[in-house]
Order: C-alpha cells, then structure tokens, then sequence
C-alpha cells in the first residue's frame, strides 16, 4: 500500500469520527429537547389538574355552604315553631290554671 492511500483512509477515519461525534452531540441534544419538552407538557398538566381540582373544590364548598344556609333556615323556622307551640300550650296551661283555681 502506498503512503498516499493511507493518508487518505486515516483522513477518511478522522472525518467519520468527527462525523459520529457531531451525530451523538446532535443526538444528545434531540433527547435532552424531547426531555424538557415532555417536562413542560407534564408541568402544564399538572397545573391544569390542579385548576380544576380547585374549581371543583370551589364549587363543592358554594354548594355545601348553600344547602346548609338551607338546612339551617329550615331549622331555625322549625325551631320558631315549636316555640310558638310551646307559647300557646304555656298560655294554656296558665288559663288552666287561673279558671281552676279562681
């Protein structure tokens, strides 16, 4: 073999390393790209999970206050009427009293 040939193959060999480096660098760089951007959609995933889940948690707790103003409204006049009732049976009770008595 002559020294011209394997001048040529050993400057062949140099360019397809730098060729394979410049492949795996592009490569790496691909991946760490795909990497950071599935980290992103997952990021924003996840704040939007957590949006929703708190408009949910809004929602549940505006209906739980609302139904128990409700229950406590409905308490509340039942309450009111059982102390008219009791009035009345005290009234009662009293007339009872002063017409068995006078």
């Amino acid at each position: 073999m002559s020294v011209e040939f394997l001048k040529i193959i050993r400057e062949t060999e140099k360019k397809c390393e730098q060729k394979l480096k410049k492949a795996e660098a592009s490569k790496q760089n691909t991946i760490m790209e795909a990497e950071k951007k599935a980290v992103l959609r997952i990021r924003d995933a996840e704040i939007q999970a957590k949006e929703e889940a708190d408009k949910i948690l809004s929602n549940v707790g505006n209906k739980v206050e609302k139904e128990y103003t409700k229950i406590l409204n409905v308490f509340e006049e039942e309450q009111n009427k059982l102390k008219e009732k009791a009035k009345k049976i005290e009234k009662k009770a009293v007339d009872y009293i002063l017409t068995n008595i006078f």
